[in-house]
């Protein structure tokens, strides 16, 4: 969720204050950074920050507000649309509003295929490896290498003993493809889904995977 100027204004100064001192500013340290004439405005501002997933707060002790952030390594794009070859990238992203484990990583959405999912292309998606595709539920958003072709994002659906692999689109501009289960290999799950806006990378939703 977008933030009006007022929140934005004290999203950045608790980020800051996070990454220069290890820990939250105090009520009155917001104020002040705020140019506030209003406690009561900085409290509001905090439970707007909260309800829209940008922080947690554990109430009853002092500077207990953690930033809801992660900066994972951006591995590159894929492809949600039809396969083409892009070149590897090695960096880092800031995400906003979730908070990952070690391992996560994330991808550049390339393509329309996945609009029917709300993920658009520029999108940032987060993957968490998995190997396995009889240990994915059917119909989950898989990152997916398809042998000759490269990586895509489809909704998978396969059973364990099965000879095919059925990849959908959320998209019917898109062909359904159904592919022998020895050209395919799971590269892992989505279980995070950012759009840009302001300078941030925003949490869209929650992972239908999730």
């Amino acid at each position: 969720m977008t933030l009006c100027p007022a929140e934005r204004r004290l999203y950045d100064c608790l980020k800051r204050w996070v990454g220069s001192y290890g820990y939250a500013p105090t009520l009155r340290e917001m104020k002040d950074d705020l140019r506030s004439p209003s406690m009561s405005f900085v409290q509001d501002l905090l439970k707007r920050l909260q309800q829209k997933g940008y922080i947690e707060r554990q109430f009853g002790r002092a500077r207990a507000i953690h930033v809801l952030s992660s900066e994972l390594p951006l591995w590159g794009i894929v492809q949600a649309g039809y396969l083409i070859d892009h070149p590897e990238r090695s960096e880092r992203i800031w995400l906003e509003g979730h908070r990952y484990i070690v391992g996560d990583y994330a991808l550049q959405v390339s393509g329309d295929s996945m609009v029917g999912a709300q993920i658009l292309d520029g999108d940032v998606v987060v993957i968490r490896p998995a190997h396995d595709l009889w240990a994915i539920r059917p119909g989950h958003i898989v990152a997916i290498w398809i042998d000759g072709e490269g990586t895509t994002l489809k909704h998978v659906f396969y059973r364990e003993g099965e000879a095919q692999v059925t990849l959908k689109p959320a998209n019917p501009a898109h062909e359904i493809r159904i592919l022998e289960r020895d050209r395919v290999g799971v590269q892992g799950v989505i279980v995070g889904h950012h759009r840009y806006h302001d300078g941030l990378w925003i949490a869209h939703r929650a992972s239908e995977n999730e």
